[in-house]
């Protein structure tokens, strides 16, 4: 299957859309088209992942804060539509992909720890654990289902944010309709995306999916299909080209 018609056919039944800048990127080079289909096809035509998942992997990816493409947001909420996805579930995609802006404090707090212990000031006197402390651990456990030491700087520093955060991060495990196994395979997702690569979040998920279930196979799904957003550079980039190469 080579023919670009062929191509757009067989690109149409994987993702379940076609757009322009697709056009535009097939009559570009419809060899480098076809090769990331052969790429796309193992990522979401393997099957460990239900297809209204595969889309939610992808919006919570697209929405994501170190990627925000609108565009192929819309498109996959289409597509989980399409899939039986309800608005709710839709939703909880997003919110769940909302709480990456977090990882700036994840990743600034002990490098200012770390900092001040280099001037010789006690952490003790400046962050002392108190009380406090152990109810904000404890609300988070209770409502994440988890705990790790990376978190344990961020709760030390400042108990009242890390407790606004426990709020606005449990809001999909209080209230949602997807399957914990479903939440933390998008955690995954939205750690090991390349807009990111936030490796002790790919750890904590990933170890956490495997505890809720969730198989090897289906892990690596996520990582694959996440992986093929590589394709969105040259479809962003070759309507500028064309246009300017007349």
């Amino acid at each position: 299957m080579t023919g670009a018609a062929n191509i757009k056919t067989e690109f149409e039944q994987l993702h379940g859309f076609w757009s322009d800048a697709l056009d535009l990127a097939l009559k570009e080079d419809s060899a480098f088209f076809l090769d990331y289909l052969v790429m796309a096809k193992v990522a979401l035509g393997c099957g460990h992942l239900e297809p209204k998942v595969c889309d939610f992997v992808m919006i919570a990816a697209s929405a994501s804060v170190t990627h925000l493409n609108s565009e192929a947001v819309a498109l996959h909420i289409e597509g989980a539509l399409r899939h039986g996805a309800t608005r709710k579930e839709i939703a909880e995609v997003l919110q769940i992909s909302s709480v990456l802006g977090i990882h700036a404090y994840m990743v600034g707090v002990p490098v200012l720890l770390d900092e001040l212990v280099a001037t010789g000031t006690s952490l003790d006197d400046t962050f002392p654990l108190g009380e406090k402390f152990e109810q904000v651990k404890s609300q988070f456990t209770e409502q994440r289902g988890y705990w790790s030491e990376q978190l344990q700087s961020m709760v030390r520093t400042s108990p009242a944010f890390f407790e606004g955060y426990t709020a606005f991060s449990s809001t999909p495990w209080r209230s949602g309709t997807l399957a914990p196994i479903v939440k933390e395979l998008l955690y995954v997702a939205i750690d090991v995306s390349t807009t990111h690569l936030f490796e002790p979040g790919v750890r904590i998920h990933t170890r956490n999916a495997l505890r809720y279930g969730a198989t090897p196979e289906q892990i690596l799904q996520v990582m694959q299909i996440v992986s093929c957003l590589g394709m969105q550079s040259f479809l962003l980039g070759v309507p500028h080209l064309q246009s300017r190469a007349t």
